[in-house]
């Protein structure tokens, strides 16, 4: 197994777990593997309306989204400790086993407890498998080379995000729903086998970060490892508990304000489901660009530089698309503004994703990325449930300007995560000082990364 130093750098020169070319085609299967995700999760609510219809389940509607969620957030929990105990590779496997079988269960079903069975199964595997990926990300590719992984992530959604509904329709009125389910299975098979490589050496490398000075192997956790991690997120405290809690609160203001656009779009502009979905795909364009952005570093910006763009980005974004409501506003003119949106997430997550596994001792990624992402689903719930009360309660009394209100809360929680920014490193004074019981492998803190440009190749 290969040590790591603090930066990220393999000790005494030795090679990272994959060369260069190994590595390409690693990013490429998993990128292929992201994009089936992507386009399996638009094209089922696409399609959706029709599975329920010919199953007689259109009672049991919304049960089709609710059962997959709820089993995500257990996949996610579930996979921290399994990832972190056993390394990113068995996990990995469970989860993709999960979710290729759900989707056969759901695409074969005879009726629509049978869909629901399913969408389970599915659910449960992408929140395994969603962890995992990420935790094997650190394990087979050196630090500097992870923001542009990320990017390439963000950009795997933005072909599935522009035709995706469009095909999927398609599938469903040409060759019937089913193949929205069964196709995935099938495609995912060379985008599995490119993922061979990685696999392998996530059974057997050390994390590229520090090493256990006892010599326990990094993937074998303590308790004490993991009840830092919780504890520093329950606390709130800076670092990786910010870290979470600016997640928590920009998948909150994006989420609320996206559930409302559709709404806004064919309620008070009059405009066909179809157009509104076109409206609603301008924030992928902007999500990519950020993440390219990121990726690559420009402009030389810290994690917080970028976590301060890309939060005040969507805030404005959020805040301009309120003009959708205003009397007289061109419709183009009123949905730019959710570029802005776009392109913030696509600044905020990738930083986010990299300040995890920076901050993280590195036998505790896996649980740190669970609690990010169970936050991050967690808060996009109660958004969705606020939103629409609080809509609703005003809707009655002050009419269209109801969707003002709202986007300009979701706005407020933006800038919220935008001030939290300079708290997502630890710093380097006496305060900053990290308690032995957080991290008893004794883990660095971080540099003030303020100072310092973010590393990208």
């Amino acid at each position: 197994m290969t040590a790591a130093s603090p930066d990220g750098a393999p000790v005494g020169g030795a090679a990272a777990p994959l060369g260069p070319s190994a590595q390409r085609t690693v990013l490429a299967g998993m990128v292929a593997y992201i994009a089936l995700g992507a386009f399996e999760s638009l094209a089922v609510a696409t399609a959706m309306p029709t599975v329920a219809a010919e199953l007689d389940g259109l009672r049991l509607y919304t049960l089709a989204f609710a059962t997959g969620s709820a089993a995500g957030v257990v996949g996610m929990l579930v996979a921290g400790r399994w990832t972190d105990r056993r390394g990113p590779t068995p996990p990995l496997l469970a989860g993709i086993s999960l979710f290729l079988v759900g989707l056969l269960v759901a695409g074969l079903a005879p009726s629509m407890p049978v869909l629901l069975a399913g969408r389970t199964v599915q659910g449960a595997g992408s929140g395994i498998e969603g962890v995992a990926i990420f935790v094997l990300v650190a394990r087979v590719f050196p630090q500097e080379r992870r923001a542009r992984v990320f990017a390439w992530f963000a950009a795997a959604w933005v072909v599935p995000g522009v035709v995706g509904p469009l095909l999927a329709g398609a599938m469903t009125q040409y060759l019937g729903w089913r193949w929205v389910f069964l196709a995935v299975p099938v495609l995912a098979v060379p985008a599995l086998l490119a993922l061979r490589p990685a696999l392998a050496a996530g059974r057997s490398a050390h994390p590229v970060g520090p090493v256990a000075d006892d010599g326990r192997p990094s993937g074998d956790a303590p308790p004490a490892e993991w009840r830092g991690v919780v504890g520093q997120v329950l606390r709130g405290a800076r670092g990786l508990g910010t870290v979470v809690l600016v997640r928590a609160l920009v998948a909150a203001a994006f989420v609320g304000a996206q559930v409302l656009l559709p709404l806004a779009l064919t309620r008070e502009r009059g405009l066909a489901p179809a157009f509104a979905g076109a409206v609603l795909t301008l924030h992928v364009l902007g999500w990519s660009t950020g993440s390219w952005a990121r990726g690559r570093g420009l402009g030389g910006l810290s994690h917080a530089g970028f976590l301060r763009v890309g939060g005040t980005s969507l805030a404005l974004g959020t805040a301009g698309v309120a003009l959708l409501v205003v009397p007289g506003v061109p419709l183009l003119a009123a949905a730019a503004p959710w570029v802005l949106g776009g392109l913030g997430m696509g600044l905020v997550f990738p930083t986010l994703n990299l300040l995890v596994l920076e901050l993280a001792p590195p036998s505790a990624q896996g649980v740190s990325m669970s609690v990010l992402q169970v936050a991050d689903a967690a808060a996009s719930a109660l958004a969705l449930t606020g939103t629409g009360a609080l809509l609703w309660a005003l809707h009655d009394r002050v009419g269209a300007a109801a969707y003002a209100v709202c986007l300009g809360l979701a706005a407020a929680l933006a800038l919220t995560a935008t001030a939290l920014a300079g708290r997502t490193r630890r710093g380097t004074g006496p305060r900053a000082v990290t308690n032995p019981v957080d991290f008893p492998s004794g883990v660095r803190d971080a540099a003030d990364e303020d100072a310092l440009p973010a590393r990208s190749s």
